[in-house]
């Protein structure tokens, strides 16, 4: 059953959340990129509000993948108290040496690390097992380019459901993002990845940069908390037929 995750952009909604928390409080700058970066002190300040009453993110920024670039904003990143950090993989030359060269860090920081990979910048599952070697506890997949696309307008329910299998095969968390709408619950859910991740849903004209808006984010959470009734129900079904 898969929990859900809301990025906020501010201190501001982050308190408009307070009545709505999500099982995942992200924090990230939609402005500056699919994965941009608030300050460090405004992540420090979402934490701190947040008192541990439901689990934290933060994104770096969407980063050229230098292992020594991206270890240095890791580092200042977890100061802040957060969670997890998450960091996006771009498929660029050298990618593969970057995820090694982050090894010690992520090892060092004591803190999860996800790695975030991009449906539509055609980077797949086969760079799991490294990314398990490296030391990162989960990984994700979203959109790099927000024009209004859904996750679903690039990778088939197929794709997404051998990501989802094979982050479980290496035993990493697995999320899925990328402009999810509060149809795609059901769907999305039945795959088994542990947490669906939105922003724009949860905006004034679903535009990511805009405005969150509570009303929006109780749609969510209550299309989420629905979906698992259901799958609890059908898993009782189940459980009911073998003892028959």
């Amino acid at each position: 059953m898969s929990k859900w995750l809301a990025s906020v952009q501010s201190l501001e909604e982050a308190r408009v959340l307070l009545s709505v928390l999500p099982d995942i409080l992200d924090m990230k700058n939609p402005a500056e990129g699919a994965l941009g970066a608030l300050k460090v002190d405004t992540v420090g300040q979402i934490v701190k509000l947040i008192n541990g009453r439901c689990q934290t993110s933060a994104t770096i920024g969407d980063l050229p993948m230098q292992s020594d670039l991206i270890s240095t904003a890791m580092i200042n990143m977890a100061s802040s108290g957060v969670d997890y950090i998450k960091i996006g993989l771009f498929p660029e030359t050298g990618l593969s040496e970057c995820i090694v060269g982050l090894a010690a860090t992520i090892n060092n920081l004591k803190i999860p690390v996800i790695g975030v990979l991009f449906a539509d910048k055609a980077l797949d599952s086969n760079y799991l097992p490294l990314l398990k070697a490296s030391g990162f506890k989960g990984v994700m997949v979203d959109t790099a380019i927000k024009n209004g696309q859904h996750l679903l307008d690039h990778w088939s329910f197929d794709q997404l459901a051998d990501f989802v299998e094979s982050a479980c095969q290496q035993e990493m968390l697995c999320g899925l993002a990328g402009a999810l709408r509060c149809e795609d619950i059901p769907a999305l859910s039945s795959m088994g990845a542990d947490y669906l991740g939105f922003r724009s849903a949860l905006c004034q004209r679903q535009q990511r940069t805009s405005s969150l808006q509570i009303a929006l984010a109780k749609q969510i959470q209550q299309a989420i908390y629905a979906q698992k009734k259901e799958d609890m129900s059908s898993e009782e079904k189940m459980v009911l037929s073998w003892q028959i």
